[in-house]
């Protein structure tokens, strides 16, 4: 070894020779494979992998984005004792990637940005500072970084929102063209929810508790420029990026008890997207975020919203036009059961209106939304299970086989819930029987069949612990083991059954 060359030197030439050669063996080998070798190396020389990614980075144009993906990669274990000069230079050549406007596909700047947001994990008041650098000018990357940023790392975002939501007010008249309206809107939908996650976990935050006006202050004119100017858009993208962000920065300003009225404006237009050919899910999604909220602080819904809500809802489940995505129709009676949190009384009135309509899909899906209320078990609808059964009890002479399904299905989920003894509990435990009944001399038929064997599985399944189910169930269901006319036998009966089993038992 030539005595002025020094032992790191020489393990710092080993490191770049590794590096290099991995890298030369991209086009060939496994890219994951090949990040994960690099990684591991940098798990002892971090700050070599580093500067050779680096120096790669600003000679190989041809390779960028999978050295970006290799350097996420090496980023993700703990970077906290990175140089500094390093961690500045990840920063600004993948901010200024980001910003580039020629020969800078979009591609690479999706690995820029994800690199930034990698890299924040350990630093994220550098990429946070940088970020809000060039919020003067709106540039899309710079928006969906700082997006991406608050879900990858709410409660660090917390301390920023404020000052970030000044910053995008004070761009907002720049922000004309589509795209960059939607990159706006996703940075509004992100904070808001990171916000709303703040408020749920605030405990889990070192610094002192914020108040809601701190953010709803800042937010609310953004809300109402987007809600006055870019509602009557024509652009798909657009208009989904303004219905899910809609959803967190509506449940955000509804902390606010002077901002509700004004709140509840959009939602009109809201329901008017169900309409068009938009993917539903989504406005589902902003629907089930304010209801979420209205729901947990008890904040009423104006009366024309809460019936268009819950119209529009129960429209969705009904409809034939087209099938509903599992994740929509998990999130349509998720906003159900939250009405039901705001407002119990008027959500069964609406469903039990809905029961009276002669109609297959409409008496299911309102079945089948009732089931949902009782097994949700909120304190708020515990005390109307009277109301909701007297509701279910409307449709037992509908001699339609699916509707008969819907409610055995709702009897079931009924007697598994806690406290059934002042619901009327024994008159669904008696529709079960006759049921059953009913059934027996029309086996001939398949969906006789299942209603029977449904009938007996319901029977099988009585869970006798239920609070209150004692006195349901006893002495009643005696009258199904022996005749009427034999009533009055049944003491010596009982006598004789327990002396045999005891008996047998022996």
């Amino acid at each position: 070894m030539n005595k002025f060359v020094t032992e790191q030197e020489v393990t710092e030439r080993g490191v770049y020779n590794a590096v290099v050669s991995l890298l030369a063996h991209m086009a060939d080998q496994d890219k994951n494979k090949i990040a994960l070798r690099i990684a591991s190396i940098a798990k002892t020389k971090l700050a070599s992998v580093v500067r050779v990614l680096l120096e790669k980075l600003q000679q190989d144009e041809q390779n960028k984005i999978d050295i970006y993906y290799i350097l996420q990669n090496v980023l993700q274990q703990d970077t906290g004792g990175l140089e500094r000069r390093l961690v500045n230079k990840i920063i600004s050549l993948a901010s200024e990637q980001m910003r580039q406007t020629r020969q800078v596909t979009n591609e690479l700047k999706v690995a820029a940005s994800n690199t930034l947001v990698t890299l924040a994990r350990c630093y994220f008041i550098d990429v946070m500072s940088e970020l809000r650098c060039h919020l003067y000018l709106p540039e899309e990357f710079i928006l969906v970084t700082l997006g991406n940023l608050s879900s990858a790392y709410a409660l660090k975002c917390i301390r920023f929102v404020r000052m970030t939501l000044y910053d995008m007010d004070c761009m907002l008249e720049l922000v004309n063209d589509s795209r960059m309206r939607q990159a706006f809107c996703g940075v509004l939908e992100k904070w808001s929810r990171a916000v709303n996650f703040y408020f749920a976990n605030w405990e889990k935050c070192s610094f002192r508790r914020m108040d809601a006006s701190q953010f709803c202050d800042p937010i609310l004119p953004i809300y109402a420029h987007v809600t006055s100017n870019w509602l009557t858009c024509e652009e798909p993208e657009l208009k989904q990026a303004i219905i899910k962000a809609l959803g967190p920065m509506m449940s955000l300003l509804l902390h606010k008890e002077e901002y509700q009225d004004q709140l509840f404006e959009p939602i009109s237009w809201l329901l008017e997207q169900y309409k068009e050919n938009t993917d539903v899910f989504h406005i589902t999604k902003s629907l089930s975020q304010l209801l979420e909220v209205s729901g947990e602080y008890k904040i009423p819904l104006p009366d024309g919203k809460f019936q268009a809500i819950c119209s529009a809802l129960h429209n969705q489940l009904c409809s034939q036009a087209k099938p509903l995505s599992m994740e929509n129709h998990v999130e349509l009676v998720y906003c159900i059961v939250q009405l039901a949190r705001s407002s119990p009384d008027d959500l069964i009135a609406f469903l039990h209106s809905q029961l009276e309509i002669e109609n297959e899909a409409v008496r299911v899906a309102s079945l089948n939304l009732l089931r949902a209320i009782v097994g949700a078990d909120l304190p708020e609808t515990r005390l109307k299970k009277l109301l909701i059964v007297k509701a279910v009890k409307s449709t037992f002479s509908d001699q339609n086989a699916t509707v008969r399904k819907a409610v055995l299905h709702f009897i079931r989920r009924l007697l598994s819930s806690e406290s059934v003894e002042n619901c009327a509990a024994w008159d669904m435990v008696a529709h079960v029987f006759r049921e059953f009944s009913v059934s027996t001399s029309k086996l001939a038929i398949p969906e006789e069949n299942t209603i029977q064997t449904l009938c007996t599985d319901i029977l099988q399944c009585l869970d006798t612990s239920v609070t209150g189910m004692t006195q349901v169930l006893w002495p009643r269901l005696l009258e199904y083991v022996v005749p009427a006319q034999y009533t009055g036998t049944l003491k010596p009966l009982c006598r004789c059954l327990r002396e045999l089993a005891e008996k047998k038992q022996q």
